[in-house]
This record gives structure tokens, C-alpha cells and sequence, in this order.
């Protein structure tokens, strides 16, 4: 087998990432006003079909089915799910929710960083992770 370039790798690995940070951050906030034990379950089932879907879904669109890139999916996913979700299994409210956000904005530093486009890619990142915390949180609170 062909070795995979790192911009292959990188590319799978931010994707992961981006899916994680992103679904984990508005399942939070949109669940939020409902204690930490919803959360954490929340996040749990989250983890369990995101880390593993994201996974078997790069397996099965690569034709090379390409175990290493599907567990490099796999575990970028699982990595910003589970990061957010830890202050709920600590706490709850706004300390959680704060920490969360923090977490998850340092998370996004970290993959607006690796994605190497300059200021218009940190823009971007931020732009969608705050767009879609925002429609989230909005849902929650109407829900």
C-alpha cells in the first residue's frame, strides 16, 4: 500500500475535528437548560455515533479502505467530543457551559491553526463554530 500523504492525513484529521468540535459545541448549547446528566448523555450517544460513524463512514468512501485515515477520522472526532463534554461530568450551568465554550474555542484555535490559510481561515473557522452555537443555543431555548 502506498504511503498517504500528510496532507492527506492532516486533511482527515481537521475534518474529524471540525465535525466533532462543531456538532459537540450545539448539542451543548442546545441542551444546556437541562442539567448535566442530559448532557452527558447527550454527549455519550453523540461520541458513540459521530466518533464511530465519522470513522466508518471515511472507511467506506475510501476505495483504498484505508484503516489508518478511518481511525485518524475516527479519533479526531471522538477527541473534540468528548474535550467539551468533560466540565458536565464535573459541574453543570454556566460553569460548565463557560468551560465548555472555552474549550471548544481553544479547539478551534487549534484546527484554525493546522488548516494553514491565514487570517480569512480563522475567520472561517470561528465564523462557522459561533454560527452554528448560536442557531443552537437559540434552539434551545425555544425548545
Amino acid at each position: 500500500m502506498d504511503d498517504q500523504p500528510i496532507t492527506s492525513t492532516l486533511t482527515t484529521a481537521i475534518f474529524g475535528a471540525s465535525d466533532g468540535l462543531v456538532a459537540t459545541m450545539a448539542l451543548i448549547l442546545a441542551t444546556m437548560r437541562h442539567g448535566h446528566k442530559v448532557v452527558l448523555l447527550a454527549v455519550i450517544g453523540l461520541l458513540i455515533a459521530e466518533g464511530l460513524g465519522m470513522a466508518a463512514s471515511q472507511y467506506l468512501s475510501d476505495p483504498a479502505r484505508d484503516l489508518r485515515l478511518a481511525s485518524i477520522m475516527g479519533a479526531a472526532t471522538s477527541i473534540t467530543i468528548i474535550l467539551p463534554g468533560v466540565p458536565w461530568a464535573f459541574t453543570s450551568g454556566a460553569v460548565a457551559t463557560g468551560t465548555s465554550i472555552a474549550i471548544g474555542l481553544v479547539l478551534a484555535g487549534v484546527i484554525a491553526r493546522e488548516r494553514r490559510g491565514g487570517l480569512a481561515t480563522w475567520l472561517q473557522t470561528y465564523g462557522v463554530l459561533i454560527g452554528v452555537g448560536a442557531i443552537a443555543t437559540f434552539a434551545g431555548l425555544i425548545a
